[in-house]
């Protein structure tokens, strides 16, 4: 039976942002029920010991977040969760110290990414207003705060600025710009368990875009695959919109959809360097794996 490092189950695609970064979504919004939810951790247990709440969608929007993180614990799986904590406050407290999580990912950059009324200190101090209560509880888990904005250009590079400023005063922490541009390092330690996390901009794949590649390698279907708040399965976590919809889990057993034909050709396709799907062809973030 194949094994996966992560499954994402998109509990909400609801957001109260809306990030330059991120494409337009065609799905209806909407919320997965617990009944669902709970089925799908059963079915997944075979399969991996880890979850992450997010294809697109913001966990902390929902106020039961608690009831699915006790799902997955009383499944015995790990959680992630990545929230823009836009609205983070003292209620999200209870749910962000369940025991069940593994890594909690802020994205930093989406406050750049929006026309906001709030200052970036109106931001930031709520998120690191948690952390601290989390490191009071000497928490187990992994923060990161993503910083995936990095391009050739530096567009960011000032907004990158305040934000080390604000979190080295903090932490006690010596974060410096201009070794962050030119090592371009993947993490930074901040503190215990307390991370900067950096990746460049990607553009999503979308069958709009022009043809890529037919050769090439992808982890989608290798290291995870998706689980969309309609219940459609994905391969990977950037088909936000099921272009490539391997069934869903309303009508169909998972272990049935890893099974099919289409699963199948995919994952054979490359192990091989072909890439089989119209949508993976027309990916660019795949290139990143290329062998």
């Amino acid at each position: 039976m194949k094994k996966f490092r992560k499954v994402h189950i998109e509990i909400t695609n609801i957001c109260n942002l809306k990030c330059t970064f991120c494409p337009p979504k065609t799905k209806p919004t909407g919320i997965m029920s617990l009944e669902h939810f709970d089925s799908i951790n059963e079915q997944l247990k075979p399969f991996t010991k880890e979850l992450a709440y997010h294809i697109v969608g913001d966990p902390l929007v929902l106020t039961n977040l608690n009831d699915y993180l006790d799902i997955s614990a009383k499944h015995d799986l790990k959680v992630n969760i990545t929230t823009t904590a836009n609205n983070i406050n003292e209620k999200h407290y209870k749910a962000l110290s369940n025991q069940t999580i593994k890594q909690i990912n802020f994205s930093i950059n989406s406050y750049n990414a929006n026309s906001h009324k709030k200052s970036l200190e109106e931001y930031l101090n709520p998120i690191l207003d948690f952390i601290s209560y989390a490191q009071s509880l000497k928490h187990e888990y992994f923060i990161n705060l993503r910083i995936w904005n990095l391009d050739e250009d530096k567009s960011a590079k000032e907004f990158n600025q305040k934000v080390f400023d604000r979190v080295n005063s903090v932490f006690g922490s010596d974060i410096d710009i201009e070794d962050v541009y030119s090592t371009r390092p993947k993490n930074i330690r901040v503190a215990r368990k307390l991370f900067f996390n950096f990746d460049e901009y990607f553009n999503w794949p979308s069958l709009e875009n022009d043809f890529v590649s037919d050769k090439g390698f992808c982890y989608g279907l290798d290291s995870h695959f998706g689980i969309l708040t309609s219940g459609d399965v994905v391969p990977c976590c950037l088909d936000q919109n099921a272009c490539i919809n391997l069934g869903n889990t309303n009508t169909s057993q998972i272990s049935d959809i890893l099974n099919s034909s289409r699963v199948k050709a995919i994952q054979n396709g490359f192990r091989k360097g072909q890439v089989i799907e119209e949508l993976c062809q027309k990916c660019e973030y795949r290139t990143r794996f290329d062998k």
